[in-house]
């Protein structure tokens, strides 16, 4: 009698522990649905276009910046080229709808969803624990997503994603890249603070967090068409693009400097230009006189 009753009593504290991790897991979770209006940010980079200071170029990843042409936009065959999901919130057509799909039987949510206005990128967060598929896979625009609460805070973990911008000026990152984006909701505010793993253009994780969006029920989501048309004149199979040191990028130009006086060598990028150390080796460094034209 007596060993039934320690084992029905630690059976209920079991029952009890279990009950009380669930119920906290449960209360963490927040709803994160809604439509979301993008709030103004201020984008990377000082406004020179080539400017890769403070991002973690590998080798690599400076030779492809390096390479890389405006005149990229203009060909035919990326007219209608479509932002992956997460660089499509960075630009200013970046109001997003989020909903979730739930299990009827059980009412388990299977993902939640979410539609970009930029170029109308869709992602799809599966919550239902299933693996990411095998490393030959189809890679997309918006990738294979998985979620897990950490707290109040859903960690999104994306694979399989088609190479794309970091930044629309050459900086790229390749379709071996992870994307783990943090969703933290804060009352009508909503931050996505997203960290680039890419070991082949980036020598390090590079992190993005200037992503804040506010609640608003009302907001539109207008459609976004695109048409493939020839605007220039670069004839279709022609790749723009420059060959290494040969860049007129005013970002590469080592007579250029931007408003804050810069030298060239950390618009080059690298994992040193990311820490506030580097500061002061900046500062040893010859200063070109000439101010060039900025970007939008």
């Amino acid at each position: 009698m007596m060993f039934r009753h320690l084992s029905r009593k630690g059976s209920a504290l079991v029952l009890a522990a279990w009950a009380i991790s669930w119920s906290d897991t449960a209360l963490a979770q927040v709803d994160l649905s809604g439509q979301w209006q993008t709030l103004p940010r201020n984008q990377d980079g000082s406004g020179l276009t080539g400017d890769a200071a403070g991002v973690p170029l590998s080798d690599e990843g400076k030779w492809r910046a390096q390479s890389w042409s405006p005149e990229d936009f203009d060909v035919a065959e990326w007219v209608c080229r479509p932002h992956s999901f997460d660089y499509g919130l960075e630009g200013g057509l970046s109001r997003m709808r989020v909903w979730s799909e739930v299990d009827r039987p059980t009412q388990r949510m299977i993902s939640l969803n979410a539609h970009a206005n930029q170029e109308e990128q869709e992602t799809q967060i599966f919550m239902d624990g299933r693996p990411h598929p095998p490393q030959n896979a189809p890679h997309t625009w918006s990738g294979f997503s998985t979620g897990e609460w950490d707290g109040d805070v859903l960690v999104v973990t994306t694979t399989h994603v088609k190479e794309a911008y970091i930044r629309r000026s050459g900086l790229m990152r390749s379709d071996r890249t992870t994307v783990r984006t943090r969703w933290r909701r804060m009352g009508p505010y909503l931050q996505l603070t997203v960290i680039m793993y890419d070991p082949v253009y980036l020598a390090e994780p590079y992190i993005r967090s200037a992503l804040m969006f506010v609640n608003e029920p009302g907001m539109p989501m207008d459609p976004y068409p695109c048409e493939e048309a020839t605007e220039t004149a670069v004839e279709r199979g022609r790749v723009p693009h420059f060959l290494p040191g040969q860049s007129p990028l005013p970002g590469l130009n080592p007579k250029l400097t931007d408003r804050f006086g810069t030298p060239v060598e950390p618009r080059f990028g690298g994992s040193e230009t990311m820490y506030p150390e580097y500061i002061a080796k900046m500062k040893t460094m010859p200063r070109p006189t000439e101010v060039g034209q900025e970007s939008d």
